[in-house]
C-alpha cells in the first residue's frame, strides 16, 4: 500500500478536487441517484465551486478543505466549517462537515478516518466542539462508516432535486475530541 499524506488544500487543487468530486459521486451514487443526475455533473462546475471556496481568504463559515494525497495524486478530501444549517445549530452542532469524498479504491484503507480526524482537530482548535453532516439515507456504506466513528443520527429530511426526492440523514458528534 502506498503512503498517503494529508495537507490543507490550496487554490491550485481546485481542478483536482472538481474531478475527484465528480468521480466519487459516480462511484458512490450509481444506482442510488437517477443516472441523468449523475450524467449532469460537471468537473468544470465543481472546479469553479472549489476555486471559489479555496480563493476566499475568509468565507462566511470559515470553510477549510483538506486533501489526502497518494503517489498518483489526490485520492480524497474533506471540508469543514461553521454550521450553515439552522436546525443543526439549534440542536447544538456548531460545526459542519460539508464534504468528505474518498475514491473507491482508497476506501477501507484509513483515508476517511484520517480526514475525519483532521477535520475534528481543525474544528476543535477554532473552538467548535461539535459537528454534523448530511448523508443520503440509502448510502449504506457511508452510514456504516459514520456509525463506526460514533456518529449519532440526529434527524432526517427530504430534499427535492428536480423530479427526484432525496432522503438525507443527519449524523452528529456532540464532542469532536473523540474523533481526534
Amino acid at each position: 500500500m502506498s503512503t498517503v499524506n494529508y495537507r490543507p488544500a490550496t487554490a491550485r487543487d481546485a481542478s483536482l478536487l472538481g474531478a475527484l468530486h465528480v468521480t466519487s459521486w459516480h462511484e458512490t451514487y450509481s444506482g442510488l441517484l437517477p443516472q441523468d443526475m449523475l450524467d449532469g455533473l460537471s468537473a468544470e462546475s465543481r472546479t469553479a465551486m472549489w476555486a471559489t471556496v479555496l480563493d476566499a481568504p475568509t468565507n462566511s463559515n470559515g470553510t477549510r478543505v483538506y486533501v489526502a494525497e497518494g503517489a498518483a495524486g489526490i485520492v480524497g478530501f474533506g471540508a469543514c466549517g461553521g454550521q450553515r444549517d439552522d436546525v443543526m445549530r439549534e440542536s447544538g452542532f456548531t460545526g459542519e462537515i460539508g464534504a468528505i469524498y474518498i475514491l473507491r479504491s482508497q476506501q477501507g484503507a484509513g483515508v476517511g478516518r484520517a480526514l475525519m480526524s483532521l477535520i475534528a482537530r481543525d474544528l476543535v482548535e477554532r473552538p467548535i466542539p461539535s459537528a454534523s453532516l448530511w448523508v443520503l439515507r440509502e448510502n449504506v456504506r457511508a452510514r456504516g462508516f459514520y456509525d463506526g466513528l460514533g456518529g449519532a443520527i440526529i434527524t432526517e429530511k427530504e430534499v427535492a432535486e428536480g423530479d427526484t426526492t432525496l432522503h438525507e440523514v443527519a449524523y452528529g458528534w456532540p464532542d469532536l475530541a473523540h474523533l481526534i
